[in-house]
């Protein structure tokens, strides 16, 4: 849902203040300042402005002067909007019970959709957004572009050729980046790899790891190693892409469907923005569990307190499309490798982002699991 259909409904809610001619705002903060520009809040008969932090008392809000709610004359108040998202009900009780309020009371919440609307995507901005709440990944996959759109592998390839030639330090998602900036959430595990195995090889297996975009941003940082071997799983037309035009001694690549778990036993199987896209997750996740790596990093990888199927919908500025997506339970990835690993880091994850919806929130984090026997 975005920011302008919330907005609308917010707005529906508000008719019922047609005709009231004494209109009062509980709460003087950013969520009713964006009432006041993003609804038709300002349109009504508002004439007071209420709120409980007595360091605002006497204070000027938009015109008004914010007043005690206990001080205020409530027999001349007609109706009042609650504008203080997840206290409805709290407030609700305080004016019925407290303060004997016999008038109008608005509320624009409910527990499930408790979202302030403002934080939704705003329609108007042109961002990375995920949108519906779809029942499974067919129901979103039907309205999505899609992986094999040749607009992705187009984008990516002419920035990782560019990296290549060193017109660009490095790229993600076919966007280009001028300067060095390292991954060191990533490297910090790569490096204690190293550190173990001492003068060993490291073998890390990026599963969806595009062209290469993180050892390509990262490679500079193990030119100390002894030996590193990075290995590429993807799908068919990218895999072949850096087969031919971007293999050398360290980096590899191969096809998300070929044997990988049956291959040499791999230190690290790194996912980076990556799992949430593929739609045989399950799977997936099994055959890392097969494979048996010393370390799974799962880096900005999209959880909540709930699962979700979303479109995910990416804007013209780096390569117009949209393609399924998963948002996980937080819980449930855990629960993904219990038993022959634990978790040794939860964090925020390399790319920190938050997404927004009516009746909650999805936050980009970073696992990493060891396993438990060697």
């Amino acid at each position: 849902m975005f920011l302008q259909e919330r907005a609308q409904e917010i707005n529906d809610c508000l008719k019922q203040l047609a005709g009231k001619a004494n209109v009062a705002v509980w709460g003087a903060a950013v969520h009713t300042a964006k009432l006041f520009e993003r609804t038709t809040l300002l349109s009504y008969n508002v004439k007071t402005v209420l709120d409980r932090n007595e360091k605002k008392w006497g204070d000027s809000f938009f015109g008004w002067k914010i007043e005690d709610p206990c001080k205020a004359d409530w027999t001349k108040i007609d109706a009042v909007v609650i504008s203080v998202p997840r206290r409805e009900t709290e407030i609700t009780k305080m004016l019925r019970d407290e303060l004997q309020y016999k008038g109008e009371i608005i509320t624009l919440y409910t527990e499930e959709r408790a979202t302030p609307f403002y934080l939704l995507h705003d329609a108007g901005i042109t961002e990375v957004r995920y949108l519906g709440d779809y029942r499974d990944w067919k129901d979103a996959e039907v309205e999505c572009a899609g992986y094999d759109d040749p607009a992705i592998i187009s984008k990516v390839a002419d920035s990782i050729e560019k990296v290549k030639r060193g017109e660009a330090a490095w790229e993600r998602d076919g966007c280009l980046f001028y300067e060095e900036k390292y991954n060191y959430q990533i490297c910090a595990w790569i490096l204690r790899c190293a550190l173990k195995k001492r003068n060993g090889v490291v073998t890390v297996l990026d599963l969806g790891g595009a062209l290469g975009s993180a050892w390509f941003q990262n490679r500079n940082y193990f030119t100390g190693l002894a030996d590193i071997k990075y290995v590429v799983a993807e799908q068919d037309h990218f895999a072949e892409y850096g087969h031919q035009n971007l293999e050398d001694r360290t980096l590899k690549f191969i096809k998300s469907t070929d044997p990988w778990e049956k291959m040499e036993r791999f230190d690290i199987i790194l996912m980076s923005a990556s799992l949430q896209y593929i739609p045989y997750y399950e799977e997936l996740l099994a055959r890392i569990r097969r494979a048996r790596p010393c370390y799974v990093i799962l880096d900005r990888l999209l959880v909540s307190d709930r699962k979700r199927f979303c479109m995910e919908t990416v804007p013209g500025t780096l390569y117009e499309g949209s393609y399924p997506v998963v948002i996980f339970d937080e819980n449930e990835v855990k629960k993904y490798f219990e038993g022959d690993y634990k978790l040794i880091e939860n964090d925020i994850s390399s790319v920190p982002e938050e997404a927004y919806f009516p009746d909650g929130k999805a936050q980009s984090r970073l696992f990493v699991f060891e396993c438990t026997e060697e």
